[in-house]
């Protein structure tokens, strides 16, 4: 905004007396006062005067007004920001730690995603094979032959039986639902009843194993615990991961508004003296351009 301070010097007493004498002159007197302040006019004009439309002759020594040198572009330190973090923190001039800082950041979270996510690949390589090596498919489907014939006629009497598990030995569901349910706890090739110490070769068609309905009827695994474990410990890797994208989303919002903000805070304290000038001229109060003015003005 601009504020302007308007300093005008009157310098009409003296000329106020001269008008006063003027007006009581002789023609002679009269014709004399016309040349001195025509000397005067010339001498102004000399001065690269300029006489505007309404008869008043102004001289200005105007301070040039045009936009600072410094001036940042709010919207563009915003995008180069958001586009890599600390590039717009660069462009308005900031300290190097400030810029590196944020890049820094936007690296290091980048380089831990991916290293991370090695990491949590070579985790579920890891517990894959562990499932292949330890749980038998053919043990588990042993165990619904003999103790659930009717599983497909009287679905609904066995709701410990609520998950079905993935022709594709490959897939994703088929490794979690292995491990996390029950009802493919006979699977594990360690499984036993610790109620009595039974295992799987002490079952068969004619014994069938007891329903795994209860914590007493389902059998214990340290494998099956252990593959577990291992499952979990990959999937928190991936969550950490993840993260990493998150701190990189957030960096780069918070470099970017952080660019924008700066950029305008350099721009209004750039701002503060932008115009000073100095305007003389001579009016016309009592004979034309007889009481001569200067104005002063700053702009902020």
């Amino acid at each position: 905004m601009k504020k302007y301070f308007l300093f005008t010097i009157l310098l009409s007493c003296p000329a106020f007396l001269q008008a006063t004498e003027f007006l009581q002159q002789s023609d002679f007197d009269k014709t004399q006062s016309e040349i001195k302040f025509s000397l005067l006019h010339n001498q102004i004009a000399d001065q690269k005067l300029q006489d505007d439309e309404s008869g008043e002759i102004t001289y200005s020594d105007r301070a040039a007004t045009t936009r600072s040198t410094s001036y940042k572009s709010p919207g563009k330190a915003f995008a180069m920001s958001l586009i890599v973090p600390g590039w717009g923190q660069h462009y308005n001039g900031s300290s190097k730690l400030k810029s590196l800082a944020f890049l820094g950041t936007e690296i290091t979270s980048w380089v831990l995603y991916f290293k991370w996510e090695s990491d949590a690949d070579d985790l579920t390589d890891a517990y894959e094979k562990f499932n292949k090596d330890h749980w038998i498919e053919s043990r588990y489907f042993d165990m619904l032959d003999w103790t659930y014939p009717d599983r497909d006629v009287n679905a609904g009497q066995h709701p410990e039986l609520s998950h079905h598990l993935p022709t594709d030995q490959n897939d994703q569901q088929y490794f979690e639902m292995t491990g996390k349910y029950d009802q493919f706890s006979w699977g594990w090739d360690d499984a036993i009843l610790l109620a009595d110490s039974s295992m799987y070769s002490d079952y068969n068609v004619n014994n069938p194993f007891p329903f795994v309905n209860t914590p007493e009827t389902t059998p214990f695994s340290a494998n099956r615990n252990l593959y577990e474990t291992m499952r979990n410990d990959a999937n928190n890797k991936y969550d950490q991961a993840r993260k990493m994208i998150y701190v990189s989303m957030v960096n780069r919002m918070f470099s970017a508004f952080e660019a924008m903000f700066s950029a305008k805070k350099n721009n209004n304290n750039s701002s503060v003296l932008s115009s000073l000038s100095a305007e003389a001229s001579l009016k016309s109060l009592y004979v034309k351009r007889d009481t001569p003015y200067i104005t002063l003005s700053m702009k902020f």
